[in-house]
Parts: C-alpha cells; sequence; structure tokens
C-alpha cells in the first residue's frame, strides 16, 4: 500500500484533498516508467459492452491483466457535471472493487514494474475548457495522482472535443504544470496521447497538443482503427487505406516512416516516441484489425532495419482481450499472446534524456501559402531547468523563399550556460491552394434513365476563380445495364496542383424493397449501414430509434451517399485477385529465368504482371481475364539476387507482391550443418535433419536467424515460414 504525502501544488489541491471521504491513499512516490518497449493497453471503468460484430467485452479487475501489457491506461478521466466542469476519475463500483482494493492493485502493478495511466477523454465523453482553467486542471490531476497512484496520462479526446473551446491550449498547459511539478521531485509524469491518425496530417487537430507538449511528451500511440479509408498515398503502389487488409503490411509501414520521418504530408513523431494502435480484435473497433501478426512483424522489421525501431503497439483493449464474440467463443487473449512476446523480445529503449538540454516549444513542421509572409521565429521559445527563457539566443540555419513552391528546411539551435545544445530541425512547406471540386457524391440512377455526370459539379480555386470548365471525367455509366460504376473528376489550377474526386453511380431497377431498411426498433452498432430516404447512412456507435437524417453532424447517423438497394439492384461484389504458384527460389539459365504462375479474379478486369528488382523492370506481360489465367514472365541478362513478382489489376486498385530468389545454377558440395541462434541471410543454404534448405527473401529471412526452435529447418513447426526445402 502507498502512503499520502501531502505536499501538493496550491491550496485548491489541498482544500479538495480535505473534502473527500478517506480511502486508502497513494503518493505517486512508486511513479513508474517503462525502460524498453511498450505493450499498451486500455483497461474499461465498466462493466459489458457490446462489441462491433455482437460479441461481448467483460468486467476485469486490474490484477486481472495479463502481465505483459506492461502500461494500463485507465479510461477514462472524463467530465461528470455540465459543460466547462473540470473532468475527474470516478472508480465504478461495478467493476467490484473497493477504492482500497483498486489503489493496492495499482501498487502491485508499479511493484511489478509496470506503468498505470489515467486517460482523459473516450469516445462518448465531451470535455470542453476555457483559458483560465489551467491551474485547476493541473490541480485535479496532481489530486488523482496522490490518491491513486497513476503514473501519467493519456490524452484520448476524440470528435468534437479534440478543437472544443480552447481545449487545445489549457490542457497541454495543464499538463505542462503537472510534469514541472514531479521533475522538481525528481520524477517523470508520463505524458502519451492517443490521437485517431488521420489527425496527424500537417496542420491536423492534434498537431497544437504534440507542439504545445514537445519535449514533454513521453511517446504517442495513435489510432488506426475506425478511420476506413482513410490512409496514405504511396509512389508506385497508390492509395493504400487503413482497412485495405491485402496491404495491411504496406500500410504499417509506409503510415509509421511517414510519421517517424515527418514527410508525405503528417507531422513529425520520432520512431522511439510513436506507439502503434490497432484494435485487439473485431469486436473492439469497426476496421483496423491486423488479421495476420506476421504483417505488423514483417513491417517492424522493416522500420527497424532502417534504423527507425518503433517504441511498441497500443491497444483497445485489454477487456476485448478478454472477452467473447457473438457466438460465446472466447477470444483467449489472442493479442497480446501476438504482440507480448514480440515487443518484448525486440531491443527497443526508450530516448535519451535531455539531461538538462534547453526544451524548444513552438518548432513543428508548417505551411504558409505563396506569395506569403513567414517568420521562422513567431511563436518559437526555447526553456531551460536552470536559465530560464532562451528564446532571444536562438539561432536559426535556413531560409525560406515564399515566392517558390516548396519544401524548406530550418535547424533550429539553442544553447544554455552550460553548453549544452539542443538543435531541432522543421520543414516549412510554401504552398498554392489546391482547387476545391464540390457536387462529387456516390449516387444512384434507375435503369434507362438519363444521367448528367457534372450536373451539380463544380470547381473553384482561391487564385484561379470558377475551373468547373476545366474539369476532365474519366470513365462513363451504361444506364442501360444494371451495375455500379466509377467516375474520377479531375481538375488543374495555373500552378500544376491538381485534384482528384471519385465518384461511385449505381445503376438499379425500381421496385424492390431495400433489404438493409432502418428500422426504429432494431439495435444498431457502430460500423452498420441502413437505408433510409434514399440515402446510405453508417451508425457512428450503438443506436435504437434514432432516426438517420435527424441526428445532426455530431450525430450517431452520417450519410454515405445514395443507397444502392432500393430497387432490386444485384449485390455489388468486391473484386478480388488472387497469386498462386510462384516458388521462393529459381535457378538461372545462363542469366535467363521463366516464371509460371496463375491469377484468379472473380470478375472481368486487366491483370498485369512484372519482375521487378528496386525501380528495374525486367519483364512484364498483361492478360484480361474473367477467371483464371495461366501467365508467364522470361527475362534474361540477369543476375543472381533478390527479386519480386509484381501482379497487379490497376482499375480496381489491386496489388499482389511475391519475393523470390534467383540463383546461379548448383555446382554441388556440401553445405554448413544448420545451427540455431546464427545470422542467416536470404539466400544462405543449410543441411538440417538430412535435408538442404535455403532462406528465403525479406520479409520471411528475419525468421532463419531466430533461435527458436519452430523455426528449425525441416523440422520446426513453423520451418516454411523461413526456408525452402532444395
Amino acid at each position: 500500500m502507498k502512503s499520502i504525502k501531502i505536499n501538493l501544488l496550491g491550496a485548491s489541491v489541498a482544500l479538495a484533498m480535505g473534502a473527500l471521504s478517506t480511502p486508502t491513499m497513494a503518493n505517486g512516490s512508486d511513479m513508474v516508467n517503462p525502460q524498453a518497449g511498450v505493450v499498451v493497453g486500455y483497461w474499461h471503468n465498466w462493466c459489458a459492452g457490446g462489441g462491433y460484430k455482437g460479441g461481448v467485452a467483460p468486467c476485469v479487475t486490474l490484477a486481472e491483466v495479463d502481465p505483459q501489457y506492461n502500461v494500463v491506461d485507465v479510461s477514462f478521466m472524463k467530465v461528470y457535471g455540465a459543460v466547462g466542469t473540470i473532468p475527474t476519475f470516478k472508480l465504478d463500483p461495478a467493476v467490484g472493487l473497493s477504492e482500497a482494493q483498486f489503489i493496492e492493485q495499482i501498487s502491485e502493478l508499479n511493484r511489478q514494474g509496470r506503468s498505470v495511466l489515467i486517460a482523459l477523454g473516450g469516445a462518448d465523453a465531451h470535455i470542453e475548457l476555457r483559458n483560465g482553467q489551467e491551474q485547476a486542471l493541473a490541480d485535479e490531476i496532481i489530486r488523482l495522482v496522490e490518491i491513486y497512484g497513476f503514473d501519467g496520462l493519456d490524452i484520448d479526446l476524440e470528435q468534437a472535443a479534440v478543437t472544443a473551446a480552447d481545449n487545445q491550449t489549457v490542457i497541454p498547459a495543464a499538463l505542462r504544470i503537472v510534469k514541472d511539478y514531479y521533475r522538481e521531485q525528481g520524477k517523470n509524469f508520463l505524458i502519451t496521447m492517443a490521437p485517431e491518425f488521420p489527425y496527424l496530417t500537417t496542420g491536423g487537430k492534434y498537431v497544437p497538443y504534440i507542439t504545445a507538449l514537445e519535449g514533454y511528451y513521453d511517446w504517442i500511440n495513435p489510432q488506426f482503427y475506425n478511420q476506413g479509408g482513410d490512409g496514405i498515398y504511396i509512389e508506385g503502389l497508390g492509395w493504400i487505406a487503413q482497412n485495405n487488409d491485402n496491404l495491411k503490411q504496406e500500410f504499417i509501414y509506409h503510415i509509421a516512416d511517414a510519421l517517424a520521418n515527418g514527410n508525405n504530408g503528417f507531422t513529425k513523431i520520432p520512431h522511439d516516441k510513436l506507439v502503434f494502435g490497432i484494435p485487439t480484435n473485431i469486436d473492439a473497433a469497426a476496421t483496423g484489425y491486423v488479421k495476420d501478426p506476421q504483417k505488423l512483424y514483417a513491417a517492424f522489421e522493416q522500420l527497424k532495419a532502417q534504423g527507425q525501431p518503433l517504441r511498441g503497439v497500443m491497444t483497445w483493449s485489454v477487456n476485448w482481450d478478454m472477452g467473447q464474440n457473438s457466438a460465446g467463443q472466447a477470444y483467449n487473449e489472442s493479442f497480446i499472446k501476438a504482440y507480448g512476446p514480440f515487443i518484448h523480445g525486440q531491443d527497443i529503449l526508450p530516448p535519451e534524456p535531455d539531461n538538462g538540454k534547453p526544451i524548444f516549444s513552438g518548432i513543428s513542421n508548417t505551411r504558409v501559402k505563396l506569395g506569403g509572409e513567414f517568420n521562422s521565429l513567431a511563436g518559437v521559445t526555447a526553456n531551460d531547468m536552470e536559465d530560464g527563457d532562451l528564446t532571444s539566443s536562438i539561432e536559426v540555419e535556413g531560409n525560406v523563399n515564399t515566392d517558390a513552391l516548396g519544401l524548406y528546411p530550418l535547424t533550429y539551435r539553442v544553447s544554455d550556460s552550460d553548453d549544452n545544445l539542443t538543435e531541432q530541425v522543421r520543414s516549412v512547406e510554401v504552398y498554392n491552394t489546391k482547387p476545391e471540386i464540390k457536387g462529387v457524391t456516390n449516387a444512384s440512377v434507375f435503369v434507362g434513365s438519363e444521367f448528367y455526370p457534372m450536373a451539380g459539379v463544380s470547381a473553384l480555386d482561391a487564385e484561379d476563380g470558377d475551373l468547373t470548365d476545366h474539369i476532365v471525367i474519366e470513365g462513363d455509366v451504361d444506364t442501360d445495364t444494371l451495375g455500379q460504376y466509377s467516375l474520377t473528376y479531375r481538375v488543374t489550377d495555373s500552378a500544376g496542383q491538381q485534384t482528384v474526386a471519385l465518384r461511385k453511380v449505381t445503376v438499379k431497377e425500381q421496385g424492390a424493397v431495400c433489404e438493409n431498411a432502418w428500422d426504429k426498433t432494431t439495435v444498431y452498432l457502430g460500423g452498420e449501414t441502413v437505408s433510409h430516404g434514399g440515402k446510405s447512412w453508417l451508425a457512428g456507435w450503438w443506436t435504437q430509434g434514432d432516426e438517420p437524417g435527424t441526428t445532426g453532424e455530431w450525430g450517431v447517423w452520417k450519410a454515405q451517399g445514395d443507397s444502392d438497394c432500393d430497387g432490386g439492384l444485384p449485390p455489388v461484389v468486391k473484386p478480388t485477385l488472387d497469386v498462386t504458384g510462384i516458388a521462393p527460389r529459381y535457378v538461372l539459365d545462363q542469366g535467363s529465368v521463366t516464371i509460371e504462375f496463375s491469377a484468379s479474379v472473380n470478375q472481368t478486369m486487366v491483370i498485369k504482371a512484372s519482375l521487378v528488382q528496386g525501380n528495374n523492370v525486367f519483364a512484364s506481360t498483361e492478360v484480361n481475364s474473367a477467371n483464371t489465367a495461366a501467365m508467364a514472365l522470361t527475362a534474361t541478362d540477369l543476375v543472381a539476387g533478390s527479386y519480386e513478382v509484381v501482379v497487379s489489376a490497376p482499375e480496381q486498385e489491386l496489388t499482389r507482391r511475391t519475393s523470390v530468389s534467383l540463383v546461379e545454377e548448383d555446382e554441388g558440395g556440401d553445405y554448413p550443418a544448420y545451427a540455431a541462434g546464427t545470422q542467416y541471410q536470404a539466400g544462405d543454404v543449410v543441411t538440417n535433419a538430412g535435408g538442404v534448405y535455403e532462406c528465403l527473401p525479406w520479409p520471411n529471412s528475419g525468421w532463419c536467424s531466430g533461435s527458436a526452435s519452430h523455426y528449425a529447418p525441416g523440422v520446426g513447426s513453423a520451418w516454411a515460414d523461413a526456408w525452402f526445402a532444395r
């Protein structure tokens, strides 16, 4: 049990403490910080709860949380009174714990070296603070820390609360007060955040929190779930959506790479402060569940190979990990079993401490309009614990030409009286406003009717004015044939900046009844869709009786476009592409090779295939098929090495990539015996259990070096994941 020390910040805190009943208290003297990689799990301060797929999350105590979760976020600190009230925490008695037991369980997790944070906000908690409430919020956070022994706070604001009132300035200011208060006691109060990742774009809604807490926050665990089609554009791959299971490894790698380096339109979060947030299972979130953990492993290994290993993983939630699906089958803690050993088996270290260095505030990647004014020191400050304000000593290297489009790097430097130097780089983008296309929404028309693709469509540009006549449309709609058609609208301004809008148009019959028509007596869960009033609607959370179209901008129902089902429309079949028959290894014949394989689709499409190495294409072919097509790639003048067979259906935005190893003709001879723990590379050949085995190309080659017996070639339960039998 932790003992209480009444040395709080401000008389208001002491008064608040005195007004409490007297549960067993803790002073936070065991303020624990993880010393390596983190596995963050949120804990429900309530009982039961319906999932997105009809499952149930149980009520559990902190003592029941798997010890591999070395960071537990208690959910939630929120507002219990009127708007503007300071948020607080109240233990829900339904969880079956007294306050004394809850405090003791936090103490026990601390004794095990595990951190317990209080999470501020949540999806259904609206917080709205105003300037002048900074000290009151800081006092309340410290009060809760002293009572319960929390080791830090996680900002988990969502929806309207992110930008409500003065939250973006009040909350960071309060947390700086709290962090400094505990720094004076030689403790580190952890500050983390859980932003929805679309809010992390340059100028995004969460950037003010990151900027204001620069030098104060410990890590950020973005939510890479519930955002559906949001994602990232990668040259050569196209748009990779968060809910694209086929490109899950690519999404994890490229979105983390963009954040770790502050590029591709995202603000920078250093790799050692970036924790990747994914849902525990399909009940925990509408989208984002990683069906194959190997894809996350492989993406993490890619980042590690480039010298930017991530700090760990976060999940919503430990309760869902211990829950069950709609059929009553237990999830059996599959998340922590998959990711706990992986993260804790990595050599992941926290960032080096600042060691008394000055701290910058107000430096983040930013944008300035072409021809506008930019002051490199506007809003930038520097402070040092011993020397105080060092803003006047800041030096800036680099310049920004606001008359030329481009990305400009600036390096900021400041030193304190002990010659401790702090450097930080920011990028400034000089941009020209892109044109805006209006009126492009999904639509439905009846078979045999007229459809005018430009009806209600316009394009405006801040500099060039009306660009409607410059819109180019790709694709067409056959209103005599039932089905769904895709249109692409493009417009380019005088600065060469292009805007693209996509549209789905459904041609349907009249008279049929919708199978998913909204019903006021039915319970709908978040992520479910209904048809009502000629529109398709998406539920944001649990609802019953709320009529779509009446719940307003922040309500439960969001319009997704015209309904596709009010007229006997044949079901829209999602296009698929599967590739089989590609071996992991081929022997070159005087520098030549032929790779034969099959590509299977479920509808007519153009299939393209290439043999590539980096940006070099050595062979390509294409076919038009409606089912299974036999394909072959023949290339000459090749050298041994790792290559990729890339098979795609460009119009359907489907791509399959398979790594292959091309080797010279075998010359025979003896190969070394396999030795567990050896750092094998792709292409290495060993003998084991009477067979000859070759290490597969990346990312599988990472498993060849594993010491685990189940990767031993020819005998381990998962040896084929790492080795190819020759």
